[in-house]
C-alpha cells in the first residue's frame, strides 16, 4: 500500500464493523450470479418448477443452510448452532453464513459456492423485512406497485420514502456479502487511479479504494456487474474485492480520484444503440471478453438490485454461457416451447436439465431479446426470423481459476412456436495433446502409434456424429507433428485451431470443398494431410490417390464399426485395388459414461439385460451411480473412450481383391482387429462403467461380443 494513505484494509473492516455489517477478507467479490444471499436455515419455496425434480433433489432443496454445510462437511452441528445462537442474540439481523465466515468456520468462498449450488436465494424484500427496516405490509404494498410501475423492487420502496438509498444498498451488501462504506470519510490513495482507465471508471462508476498484497478494493456504485470485476481481475492481474456506497458518495470520489474536465454527472450509463460491435481483448482483435455481452444489448439501464439486473438479458446470456462452461457441457440447446422457452445442456453427451428455475422464468419473459441478443453476438442478422442462421464468436471465460479462450458457435432456426437456438460451446482446455491423451486402451494405442509413424497411406477413423472422431484425429496430429513436417488440414467447421497445423474451413458457398482443398494441397508439398470428412466420391478419390503419392492422410466415414468402412468406401466408388494398396487401419470408436465416483454403488442389473451378455461369473461386481450433486443426479460423470482397431492383414488384402462377399471378408477381419467388446468388457470389469450405459452407446454387434468370464 502506498505508504501516503493512512487508508488501511483492516479500517474499511472495523468501519463496517461500526454500521453493523459483517465484513471478510478474502478478497474475492460477488460471483456471477450477483443473487446469493443466505436465510437463518429457512427455506424459500420455488415455483411449480420444483414438482418436477427427482426426490434427491427435493430432499436437497429443503435442507437449511446449517444441514448443507454439515452434510458437506464444511460445518459442525456444534458450529451451526453455535452460530444460530449468535444470530437470535444480535441486535440486528446478520444471515447465517455471515456468522460462520465471522467465525472462521467456513471461507467466503467456501459460503458462495453453497449458495450458488443449492439456489439459497434471499430477495431484497426479504432482507429488509428481516432487518426491520420495513414491515411485511409495507413488502406488499411495494411489491404490488413494482408490478404497476415496472420498477426494480429497490427503485419502488425509495420511491415510495419506506428507505433511503443507503438503506437499500446496506440491504443489498447482505445480500451480496460485500461491505458498505461512507466514502467520505476515506482518504483515497492517488496512485491506485493508473490501474484503472479513467474512462472505464466514468462509465462502469467503479473507484479504486485501496490495494493491499495481491488485492484491489473497489467501490462499485452496482456491485451486481460481475463482468466489471472478470474484467478488472484480466486485465489488472490481481483479486478484487468489492464494496459499495451511494452513488453521490461514489462520483464525489471519482471526481477526486480522476480530476479531470469530464465530469462525472455527465457520464451516465447510456443507452447504446443496436448492433453496437463488441470490443476485442487488447492484443487479440479476433476474441472478445465475455463480459463485453452486455455491450451489446439494444438497451441497457442502470439497476438498482439484483432481481432488476437478472432481467438483463446480458446477463441471463452470461449465465447461460458461463454455467455451460463451468459444467463441462459441450452444447447449449435453446428450445421454443408453448409460451416459452426450455433450456438443456449437452453434458457427456446427454442433454440435462439444469437448476436454474429464476434464469428459466426470465428466459420464458424475454424470449424475443435472448434472441436478439444472441444474433448481434454472433454478427447475425436480427430482422431475419424466417430463415435458419448459423455465427460464431470467441471470447475469453473463466474456469477453475484458469482464464482461457473458448469457441462458441450458434445455430438458430425457426419453428412453430418461434426461433430456437443451440450454442456448441469449443473449450480448448479438454483437448488431447498425444494419441496417449485419448485414453485408448493399451493394445489400440500401441498399434495406432505404429500406424502414424508411416509416411504414406491412409488411416480412417469411424464412428456417429459426436463420438469424438475429430478429437481423436486432433491427438493423433499433434502426435505426429515435429518442426520438420508440414501439416495441412480441411474442415467443416474448424473447431480448435492449433499454431502447428494450417487450418482450412471448407465453405460450399464459395466453392471450397473438401475435393478442390485436396487438389490444391497436393501442390503444396505437404507431409500429413488430415480431411475432416469423406462425404462423396470425388472427395474419396483424391485422398486414396493422395495416399498413393507418398502423404500420410487422416479422415474420418460415419460408419457403426471398422469393418464396414470398407462397403462404404465401395459405394462411394474407390476402386478394390486403391483400398488394399492405401489402407493402412480403420478406428471405429464411442464414448461412454463413466459411473460417478462419488455415488458410485454395486448392484445387479435386471436378468433380461445379463442375459443380452451370456454367461456371467456369479461374483461378477456391476456398479452404478446413485445420483448425487458432483454428477447432477445422473449417476455418471465424465466421459471415456471405447475403440476397435482393424488393420487388413494379408488375407483380408486377397478377399477384397478378388471381390470376395461382404460377410467373408468380415469373419476373416475378425482376425485383424482388436474388437471394442473386449475393450467394453475391461471397463466393466473395472467398475467403470455400467451394462445400461454400454447398451446405449456401443453398436449392437458389440454389445453382442461381450465376455464377461475370467480374463
Amino acid at each position: 500500500m502506498n505508504p501516503g494513505s493512512y487508508f488501511q484494509l483492516e479500517e474499511l473492516r472495523a468501519h463496517a464493523n461500526d454500521n453493523g455489517t459483517h465484513v471478510n477478507g478474502n478478497g474475492t467479490h460477488a460471483n456471477g450470479n450477483g443473487a446469493h444471499a443466505d436465510s437463518n436455515g429457512t427455506h424459500v419455496n420455488g415455483n411449480g418448477a420444483a414438482a418436477a425434480r427427482k426426490s434427491t433433489l427435493r430432499r436437497v432443496a429443503s435442507l437449511r443452510l446449517g444441514d448443507i454445510l454439515v452434510d458437506e462437511g464444511l460445518a459442525t452441528h456444534e458450529d451451526v448452532q453455535k452460530a444460530l445462537r449468535l444470530q437470535s442474540t444480535s441486535r440486528t439481523y446478520r444471515p447465517l453464513g455471515h456468522i460462520l465466515v465471522a467465525q472462521k468456520v467456513i471461507t467466503r468462498s467456501q459460503l458462495l459456492s453453497v449458495l450458488e449450488r443449492h439456489q439459497r436465494h434471499s430477495k431484497i424484500g426479504e432482507i429488509l423485512v428481516k432487518t426491520k427496516v420495513i414491515t411485511a405490509e409495507q413488502l406488499e404494498t411495494a411489491l404490488t406497485e413494482q408490478r404497476r410501475w415496472r420498477q426494480s423492487f429497490g427503485e419502488v420502496v425509495v420511491r415510495l420514502k419506506y428507505v433511503t438509498e443507503e438503506q437499500v444498498r446496506r440491504a443489498l451488501c447482505l445480500q451480496l456479502h460485500i461491505n458498505f462504506f461512507d466514502l467520505d470519510t476515506i482518504v483515497l490513495d492517488r496512485s491506485l487511479q493508473t490501474l484503472i482507465n479513467p474512462r472505464f471508471a466514468r462509465r462502469a462508476l467503479v473507484v479504486p479504494v485501496a490495494r493491499v498484497g495481491n488485492t484491489l478494493v473497489i467501490a462499485m456504485d452496482d456491485p451486481t456487474r460481475t463482468s466489471v470485476v472478470h474484467d478488472l481481475k484480466a486485465s489488472i492481474g490481481c483479486e478484487i474485492e468489492v464494496i459499495t456506497s451511494t452513488r453521490a458518495s461514489i462520483r464525489r470520489a471519482l471526481t477526486q480520484m480522476y480530476p479531470g474536465p469530464v465530469a462525472v454527472d455527465a457520464v451516465d450509463h447510456a443507452p447504446i444503440a443496436t448492433g453496437r460491435e463488441p470490443q476485442p481483448i487488447a492484443g487479440e482483435t479476433h476474441v472478445l471478453a465475455l463480459e463485453e455481452i452486455e455491450n451489446l444489448s439494444e438497451d441497457r439501464s442502470v439497476f438498482l438490485d439484483v432481481q432488476r439486473t437478472a432481467e438483463s438479458t446480458a446477463a441471463i446470456v452470461r449465465q447461460l454461457l458461463t454455467l455451460a462452461v463451468e459444467r463441462g457441457a459441450s452444447d447449449i440447446h435453446i428450445e421454443a416451447v408453448d409460451r416459452g422457452i426450455q433450456t438443456r445442456f449437452r453434458i457427456d453427451g446427454v442433454l440435462q436439465e439444469l437448476e436454474i428455475e429464476r434464469v428459466a422464468e426470465l428466459l420464458n419473459l424475454n424470449r424475443g431479446k435472448l434472441m436478439s441478443r444472441l444474433k448481434i453476438l454472433s454478427k447475425l442478422d436480427i430482422a431475419e426470423r424466417r430463415r435458419p442462421q448459423d455465427g460464431s464468436f470467441r471470447a475469453r471465460v473463466e474456469r477453475d481459476g484458469h482464464i482461457a479462450t473458448v469457441d462458441f458457435r450458434i445455430s438458430i432456426i425457426p419453428g412453430y412456436y418461434g426461433e430456437s437456438a443451440v450454442i456448441r460451446i469449443l473449450d480448448p482446455r479438454g483437448l488431447p495433446q498425444s494419441v496417449e491423451a485419448l485414453g485408448l486402451r493399451e493394445p489400440v494405442g500401441t498399434r495406432l502409434r505404429q500406424l502414424l509413424r508411416s509416411s504414406t497411406g491412409i488411416i480412417l477413423v469411424t464412428g456417429p456424429t459426436g463420438s469424438g472422431k475429430s478429437t481423436t484425429l486432433f491427438g493423433a496430429l499433434k502426435s505426429i507433428y515435429q518442426p520438420g513436417i508440414k501439416i495441412l488440414t480441411a474442415e467443416n467447421p474448424i473447431e480448435y485451431v492449433c499454431d502447428a497445423f494450417r487450418q482450412h474451413e471448407v465453405d460450399d458457398r464459395l466453392g471450397n470443398t473438401f475435393a478442390k482443398y485436396l487438389r490444391s494441397f497436393l501442390r503444396h508439398d505437404p507431409d500429413v494431410i488430415m480431411v475432416g470428412e469423406i462425404r462423396d466420391s470425388e472427395t474419396a478419390d483424391l485422398a486414396f490417390r493422395a495416399a498413393q503419392t507418398g502423404h500420410l492422410v487422416l479422415s474420418t466415414l460415419h460408419t457403426n464399426d471398422t469393418i464396414s468402412a470398407l462397403p462404404r468406401l465401395q459405394d462411394l466408388g474407390v476402386d478394390a485395388n486403391l483400398v488394399t494398396s492405401s489402407l493402412l487401419g480403420v478406428l471405429s470408436q464411442r464414448l461412454v459414461r463413466e459411473v460417478c465416483i462419488e455415488c458410485r454403488e454395486r448392484y445387479t442389473p435386471p436378468a433380461d439385460l445379463r442375459a443380452i451378455v451370456g454367461s456371467v461369473p456369479a461374483d461378477f461386481a456391476w456398479y452404478r451411480g446413485t445420483g448425487c450433486s458432483s454428477c447432477n443426479y445422473t449417476g455418471y460423470r465424465g466421459r471415456m473412450i471405447l475403440s476397435e482397431l482393424w488393420t487388413p492383414n494379408d488375407a483380408d488384402v486377397v478377399l477384397i481383391n478378388r471381390g470376395a462377399p461382404f460377410e467373408e471378408v468380415r469373419q476373416s477381419a475378425l482376425k485383424s482387429t482388436l474388437p471394442m467388446a473386449e475393450d467394453a468388457a475391461e471397463k466393466l470389469r473395472q467398475g467403470r462403467t455400467n451394462l445400461e450405459e454400454l447398451i446405449r452407446a456401443l453398436p449392437h454387434s458389440a454389445v453382442r461380443q461381450l465376455q464377461l468370464g475370467a480374463v
